[in-house]
């Protein structure tokens, strides 16, 4: 839980220049910061934050407003016989210096104006935080007591949670309302539900609008724009439905549209290099692609990958099928609404949706055998 001190000073803006300071108790030497633009798809490592004592002082220049990562390094982590990876997560603003102390997922924040203002958003949250933290408190005790009441008590605790989260998110709309030329504001755009996103703009300043959370507020209307074409395309992309045809560049440049396989049974395969499970499935893909060849074409649809990751990654596992890249302007996963990674759809010859799989599922392949095993 992130707990927020009111700033220790006011700094003004200086361009490009993002500074990050902090001294947090649990670190020793090292802080991994990692970072992903607002609205882009391009997260990465940025470097080693070398520490005294947990003490850090961390500059670059940024462009655009970026969500940063930090942590131990994972392996020391493990070695600690951590489960899971504790990180701590801000948002850096160009022109803007934050300065945390505490301990990587405890910690308090201050800074410059923006983020002195910004204690009041994260305030709602960690109200949110409390509550939730006492609930599942409770569900421990509750089963504790009767092992007979964990269904009970697990139908209870999320309905608790889902009162939490409604609550947070009214609460960060009022906020907004009360605060519309607030840059802030655009900050709390990330902690709304898709659902609650346009009230939420509506109730936003258009100097904020325009100004340099623009960024932001992009960001948020087109998450919305993508929730309702994914829910229309639910009602689409559906056993009997007919597959939306689609032309996109292969590998090789040329441009490859879906329709041309008509009289054909097609499996799409939505995948990405980063994607360890996508990359697990690829063996026994090879093996059915081999097992019924004539049989079935598989077109891999690459998401969310730069061009050079996408086919280092073809040409690595050795993938002998079509394949073609999805970029964020043709919005291929959305109009398919696709959920998770790897997806596969058979398609019918006649061009209807056979059947959706989700995740490396073994009955995607069990699936193939009686359909082609005959």
């Amino acid at each position: 839980m992130v707990a927020v001190m009111a700033s220790l000073s006011s700094f003004a803006q200086n361009g490009k220049k993002f500074t990050f300071t902090g001294q947090l108790t649990d670190v020793k030497d090292t802080l991994e910061v990692w970072a992903v633009t607002i609205g882009e798809n391009d997260f990465a490592k940025l470097t080693d934050v070398v520490t005294d004592n947990g003490k850090f002082t961390y500059t670059a220049d940024f462009d655009k407003i970026k969500q940063l990562q930090f942590f131990i390094p994972q392996a020391q982590q493990v070695a600690n016989g951590n489960r899971f990876l504790v990180r701590g997560i801000v948002m850096a603003v160009p022109g803007e210096q934050l300065h945390i102390e505490g301990t990587v997922e405890d910690y308090t924040m201050s800074g410059s104006a923006l983020y002195n203002d910004y204690r009041d958003i994260l305030a709602i949250k960690n109200k949110g935080n409390e509550k939730q933290d006492a609930a599942y408190k409770l569900y421990e005790e509750t089963i504790k007591k009767d092992s007979t009441k964990v269904e009970e008590a697990r139908e209870a605790l999320m309905k608790v949670y889902n009162e939490i989260r409604q609550q947070q998110a009214n609460d960060l709309i009022i906020y907004i309302k009360q605060n519309p030329d607030k840059e802030a504001s655009a900050m709390a755009l990330a902690d709304v539900p898709t659902d609650q996103l346009p009230e939420a703009l509506k109730a936003m300043g258009q100097s904020v609008k325009d100004g340099r959370m623009k960024q932001l507020v992009n960001s948020a209307e087109q998450q919305y724009k993508a929730k309702v074409m994914k829910d229309e395309a639910k009602k689409k992309v559906a056993p009997g439905k007919v597959a939306p045809d689609f032309t996109l560049n292969d590998i090789n440049g040329k441009p490859f549209t879906l329709s041309s396989l008509r009289g054909k049974y097609v499996v799409l395969d939505f995948w990405g290099s980063w994607c360890g499970w996508c990359i697990k499935g690829m063996p026994d893909m090879k093996k059915y692609y081999e097992k019924y060849k004539g049989k079935f074409e598989i077109v891999g649809i690459d998401c969310n990958d730069t061009a050079d990751k996408w086919k280092a990654a073809v040409e690595k596992h050795e993938l002998p099928w079509i394949h073609v890249k999805s970029e964020k302007a043709d919005a291929i996963p959305q109009k398919y609404a696709i959920e998770g990674y790897p997806t596969k759809l058979i398609i019918n010859p006649d061009g209807t949706i056979n059947k959706v799989v989700v995740g490396e599922d073994p009955q995607f392949y069990d699936y193939l055998d009686s359909l082609f095993g005959k």
